[in-house]
């Protein structure tokens, strides 16, 4: 029986299937085809699938998830001990109104954490071959139900209040454990603290470490920089921490990507990116160790192909640089979104952005007349570092732009935190390879060279000098009185100094989505379409539009295109 050959718009669905960026989205049949092994793979699974609690950290699209679900679909698949649970809490944030409208939030949520976990059991027992059902394990349409009332009203019935308790969640585990014979509970936790809600991340990490126990091993991925532990919680004492971002530096580094973007066109590069020696490995430098935004420029080559190629069909020298700077947009989109996500450090988001600037210029100036070998690509800033600087390099560790290299004692000079800077930036603003004329060999050879101790060394106070900051670079923009207008006074002040008023905290969660389409990373053509031929205006109307009906109402959103769009939305508010 012959095989119909594919049509074109058959082969457009499998590319773009193939070049779901996020690991949560991918088909589980697929998993595996399409990811690459991250080099430090089989320490990191070992730790994740052994007892222990763990905290996986790393920017936005470095491989946490991947690495979780690779943990859990192995524990699912073999014969192991455990029992895998796996959770994606993404859309935690979706309860933060709760923080401002019920005294009961952190009940609530914690409450709700517990639902989760189970509705996680029930999953793994339905992808399992092996894994039964238990008489003790409440049937999983109640646990939907009960989910569901949490997030609608903010509430449950009374009679189900002490059967979803944190306690008989534990024990619903612990039974399960006895009656299959199974020696521990391996939680995985995913975009775990992500939410931008302080109180929020510490009723988790208080939930966090009331779960665990020895035969239950909870695993967080979490973000550097801005996420906020309780009081009660140690990293180091009550969970290790694992760094999962990968260095972009050196054959290893170079055979993960290449090997990631070969899987996703089915095993080779098309010929247009074969034929141009040094470019995938230029755009792997260029993505700075994040899969993610690797998986992009290569998608970017493929779909527009007309912009990135010269009349002889191969790839454009200047339109391959313009790639690497779209990488590095990417990442400050993430740093710029913190404004928004944080208003109330509005004031250090800029000044940081500032700063981020003088230190990729402290670094062309460092470099200025070396040969492209000896090129710094990391600055050293002396311990310790003032408390509105270590705001800052958390948030720029969290969109991707500063990456920790460890430390380096310089005897009476100090010691000294290394951060390599985003290879993106330094290739754009000509902070390495100064040449007027650009190729990619050159960048190729400075990115190559082996590590060395020379860079530019900076203080607190001497960033602080060279960002220029006025006397209010650090001052907390804090939301004005909804009667008077009037600024508060204070972050704690409950009635308007003012007019007296009592003083309302406004909802991230509402802001967020209550914000036009525009603010996704759609084009402007795209907004006007969607907005034209559906009823779809803000972000809102994309995370409620559950089924994708109204997004494929509009001409040109097929079933992929509508998917990216509400991936797109729930990213906006996770």
């Amino acid at each position: 029986m012959s095989t119909q050959p594919k049509t074109t718009d058959e082969e457009d669905v499998e590319f773009q299937q193939r070049f779901i960026e996020q690991a949560e989205y991918l088909d589980p049949e697929n998993f595996l085809e399409l990811n690459a092994e991250h080099p430090d793979q089989e320490v990191i699974l070992g730790k994740l699938k052994a007892g222990g609690a763990k905290l996986l950290v790393g920017p936005r699209g470095c491989g946490k998830t991947t690495l979780m679900l690779r943990a859990y679909r192995e524990l699912l698949s073999s014969e192991s001990s455990s029992l895998p649970i796996y959770v994606n809490f993404k859309l935690s944030l979706k309860l933060e109104p709760m923080y401002i409208n019920s005294p009961n939030a952190s009940f609530w949520f914690r409450t709700w954490l517990g639902l989760r976990v189970v509705e996680g059991m029930w999953n793994a027992i339905l992808e399992s071959e092996s894994l039964r059902p238990t008489d003790g394990l409440p049937a999983k349409g109640q646990i939907a139900d009960a989910i569901s009332s949490i997030e609608g009203r903010g509430d449950l019935p009374q009679a189900m209040l002490e059967k979803y308790s944190l306690s008989s969640v534990v024990q619903y585990i612990e039974e399960y454990l006895s009656e299959t014979s199974l020696k521990r509970c391996v939680l995985l936790l995913d975009d775990a603290a992500h939410a931008f809600s302080p109180k929020q991340q510490e009723d988790f990490f208080d939930f966090f470490r009331e779960i665990k126990s020895r035969r239950i091993a909870p695993k967080a991925a979490i973000y550097p920089g801005i996420t906020t532990s309780s009081a009660t919680f140690h990293v180091g004492h009550d969970a290790e921490k694992i760094n999962v971002w990968v260095k972009p530096s050196g054959d290893v580094y170079e055979k993960f990507m290449l090997e990631l973007g070969e899987k996703r066109f089915g095993g080779q590069f098309p010929n247009v990116i074969r034929e141009s020696p040094g470019v995938a490995e230029f755009l792997a430098y260029s993505s700075f160790g994040i899969p993610r935004s690797y998986l992009n420029m290569l998608r970017a080559i493929v779909e527009e192909k007309d912009r990135y190629t010269s009349r002889d069909g191969t790839l454009d020298r200047r339109k391959v640089f313009e790639l690497s700077r779209a990488s590095r947009e990417m990442s400050h989109n993430v740093y710029d979104s913190l404004s928004m996500k944080l208003p109330s450090y509005a004031n250090y988001i800029q000044s940081g952005a500032n700063i981020y600037q003088k230190i990729v210029a402290e670094i062309k100036e460092f470099n200025r007349g070396k040969d492209n070998k000896s090129h710094a690509v990391e600055i050293g800033l002396k311990k310790p570092l003032s408390s509105e600087i270590e705001r800052i390099v958390g948030f720029l560790q969290y969109s991707g732009l500063l990456m920790p290299s460890g430390e380096n004692s310089r005897g009476v000079k100090g010691t000294f935190e290394i951060y390599s800077v985003h290879f993106g930036d330094l290739i754009t603003q000509n902070a390495v390879v100064g040449a007027r004329t650009k190729t990619i060999p050159p960048f190729l050879e400075a990115f190559r060279s082996k590590p060395h101790q020379a860079w530019p060394r900076l203080s607190s106070a001497t960033l602080m000098q060279l960002g220029t900051l006025g006397e209010h670079a650090f001052d907390l923009t804090l939301p004005h009185c909804q009667n008077c207008g009037a600024e508060r006074i204070s972050e704690h002040a409950r009635f308007c100094h003012n007019c007296g008023a009592q003083l309302k905290s406004s909802s991230l969660f509402e802001e967020l989505v209550s914000q036009d389409i525009s603010a996704l990373p759609i084009s402007a053509t795209l907004v006007k379409r969607i907005k034209e031929g559906s009823k779809i205006k803000k972000v809102r109307d994309i995370l409620t539009d559950a089924d994708k009906t109204n997004l494929r109402s509009v001409k040109m959103i097929g079933p992929i295109r509508a998917q990216r769009i509400a991936h797109w939305a729930e990213e906006h508010v996770a």
